[in-house]
């Protein structure tokens, strides 16, 4: 008779364990590029009349992507407890208006964000890591006015989730300012008379 007690009261236990609610996952860590800077908006930019970022299809999400290059270099791998506010391609795009100060000119900025990730090459050794394409386009049709690939590689400071966020921030950074440097050569370049472009004519549609 206490055998069969015994048993019972062990598969109650048992049926009882099995029931009980697992424990919530940790939060996760939301990130964005942080505050952001007025800019004075340089000249030659004036020409931009919109800002256009899109992602290549392994940036669509919130995932906070790194690579391992010196164990599987062709894996994107994503932090479990950290991610992105909103899409990588949205937070450059936000970053970018910024610094370009969209909204007055005539032409179109598309910028393709093909890489937007974390970097190790050791352990230890880590760095932010952007590509893109740009293009300036006429107001009206995919007319391509000027094209230029960008690559942006900043070093990170600590080799975690928090390391990879200032590294792509300042990367966010330093690819608005070859951006407007680009768009002010562009329209200071020389016109076959030997006058120099005007914004205006340069964006004509």
């Amino acid at each position: 008779m206490r055998l069969v007690h015994f048993v019972n009261t062990a598969f109650l236990a048992l049926l009882l364990g099995g029931c009980t609610v697992p424990s919530r996952p940790a939060a996760q860590a939301v990130h964005d590029l942080g505050v952001l800077e007025a800019v004075a908006t340089p000249a030659g930019t004036a020409l931009l009349r919109s800002v256009d970022v899109q992602p290549a299809p392994w940036l669509a999400g919130t995932a906070m992507g790194y690579r391992l290059l010196q164990i599987q270099p062709t894996r994107r791998q994503a932090y479990s407890e950290s991610r992105w506010a909103a899409p990588p391609a949205q937070l450059v795009e936000l970053a970018l208006r910024r610094t370009l100060g969209a909204g007055q000119g005539s032409c179109r900025l598309r910028i393709e964000l093909d890489e937007f990730a974390q970097v190790f090459e050791t352990d230890t050794l880590s760095r932010g890591v952007i590509e893109a394409r740009a293009s300036l386009l006429t107001q009206r049709g995919e007319q391509v006015l000027a094209s230029r690939a960008f690559s942006i590689s900043l070093p990170a400071a600590t080799p975690d989730a928090a390391g990879g966020v200032a590294a792509l921030q300042a990367a966010s950074r330093a690819l608005g300012r070859e951006l407007t440097g680009w768009l002010n050569g562009l329209s200071q370049q020389e016109s076959p008379q030997g006058m120099p472009h005007k914004s205006g004519a340069l964006c004509a549609t």
